[in-house]
């Protein structure tokens, strides 16, 4: 039996739909801890309306979602209930999100970017922000742009600014939606590496990309969805030899 103290999340039977359409169809998965998932898959068939669901910024009709046992969201009575306000506070500390369009501050530092969190959210002094945004800064390569401000730096530079903002609040679990879908594939290299240097230190990571080599070379685990469904997931050796024809139209297109 797998040991559930290494389980982060667990989602079970997640449901959404739009204007009575289903986006995201009776889903279940695990994720456990310092596992990297790439979920992939063509335009439309709700992977990041998964993220966002996972990640509370939607709200599910349907399901469980739980992080390390606790209970964000579950059933009664046919309905979602989520858990209380403070509760899920404690809960989102679980979980960073990166999404595709930076979604930094225009009118804060790089600095004031990174460390506005940590202070607002987790109440630590200023000081300890500081010393934590520095740390993030020159891990990422980004020590001399503290003080700028997302107006004066490259898309990848940004990127990287809003990887260092999600990993200062030291989550858990680190969700990626399309990192590099706004990048040009200069820019997308460097933010893959950083991606590839927090997968060597056992970040426990949810990306979901259409960068199939790079999912292909990273990931322990590939979720392959189509139409709301989880419709193939392995290895990438698994998922990339799949007998399925959906899943082998898909990857072949990208095949070397």
């Amino acid at each position: 039996m797998e040991n559930s103290t290494n389980v982060l999340l667990e989602i079970n039977h997640m449901c959404k739909g739009f204007d009575g359409l289903d986006v995201i169809r009776d889903i279940s998965l695990s994720v456990k801890k310092g596992e990297v998932v790439s979920i992939i898959g063509p335009s439309g068939s709700g992977k990041s309306t998964l993220l966002r669901c996972a990640t509370m910024l939607e709200r599910m009709e349907g399901g469980e979602l739980i992080y390390l046992g606790k209970k964000a969201v579950w059933e009664e009575n046919g309905k979602c209930v989520y858990a209380g306000k403070a509760e899920l506070r404690e809960i989102r500390k679980n979980f960073g999100l990166v999404f595709q369009n930076f979604n930094l501050f225009p009118h804060y530092s790089v600095m004031k970017n990174i460390m506005d969190a940590p202070v607002c959210v987790d109440g630590i002094s200023k000081s300890e922000a500081r010393i934590r945004a520095e740390k993030l800064l020159e891990q990422l390569g980004l020590s001399d742009k503290a003080d700028a401000y997302p107006c004066q730096l490259s898309g990848g530079q940004q990127q990287r600014v809003s990887i260092a903002r999600a990993l200062a609040l030291q989550p858990n679990i680190l969700f990626f939606d399309e990192p590099t879908s706004a990048l040009d594939p200069e820019l997308t290299g460097e933010v893959l590496k950083v991606i590839r240097q927090l997968a060597k230190e056992h970040m426990t990571m949810i990306i979901v990309t259409h960068e199939m080599q790079f999912a292909k070379e990273l990931s322990d685990r590939i979720i392959f969805m189509d139409q709301g469904v989880i419709v193939e997931q392995g290895t990438p050796e698994e998922v990339f030899s799949s007998d399925k024809e959906r899943v082998r139209d898909f990857t072949q297109k990208f095949q070397a």
